[in-house]
Order: C-alpha cells, then structure tokens, then sequence
C-alpha cells in the first residue's frame, strides 16, 4: 500500500495537482463513493449499471490515496493499527452472533 501511495503523489507532482486542497480532493472523493453506490445498486437491481465497479473502486481508492498523503497520514500504517484495535473491538464469537442475527434480519426482508 506505501508505494501506491507513493505512487499517487508522484502522479499529482508530475501534473501539478499536489496543489488541489485536501478538502476538494475529499469531495472528489464522495463523488465517486457515490459513483460506486451506483453500481451496487445496479447489481441489486435497483439501477442501471455501467458495468465500471472495479474502475468507480479504484477511483475511489486512489482519492483516498491521494486525501492521506496529502494529510501526511500512513494509511497502511493506520490501517493496520485500526485492525488491531478491531481485533480487540469485536471478538470473534460476538461479533459472529451479531452477523447471525443480521443475516436473519434481512432474510426476513
């Protein structure tokens, strides 16, 4: 993940975008959330779809790259920390409960 990162601010260095503020690169950010909702929703049936979930993914991913280099936070650092913190957060056999009944819930749907 570092080196896509590092990836990510070379490509916005060569083309001059490292000056796009942090706040505007998360609304391109939401935008492509939304791009990727879209496409979920298609896949539900409820949308027509682009058939572009893994390129509306990436875009959205590579925004996310490019909002934590700007904001100089290791993303995969921080990742890895808040999998740990999760580790501790949901135990194994609650947190298979809790998807038990959530899986029944939305059978019931």
């Amino acid at each position: 993940m570092s080196s896509i990162q590092e990836e990510v601010r070379r490509f916005d260095e060569e083309r001059g975008w490292q000056a796009v503020r942090p706040e505007h690169t998360y609304l391109h950010l939401i935008e492509e959330l939304g791009e990727v909702a879209r496409e979920l929703l298609a896949r539900a049936g409820y949308k027509e779809s682009h058939g572009r979930l893994a390129d509306e993914l990436a875009d959205a991913g590579l925004l996310l790259y490019k909002l934590a280099a700007q904001t100089g936070v290791d993303l995969e650092a921080a990742m890895r920390r808040k999998l740990a913190e999760n580790e501790r957060r949901f135990p194994l056999v609650e947190s298979r409960r809790a998807l038990e009944r959530y899986l029944d819930h939305n059978d019931e749907d």
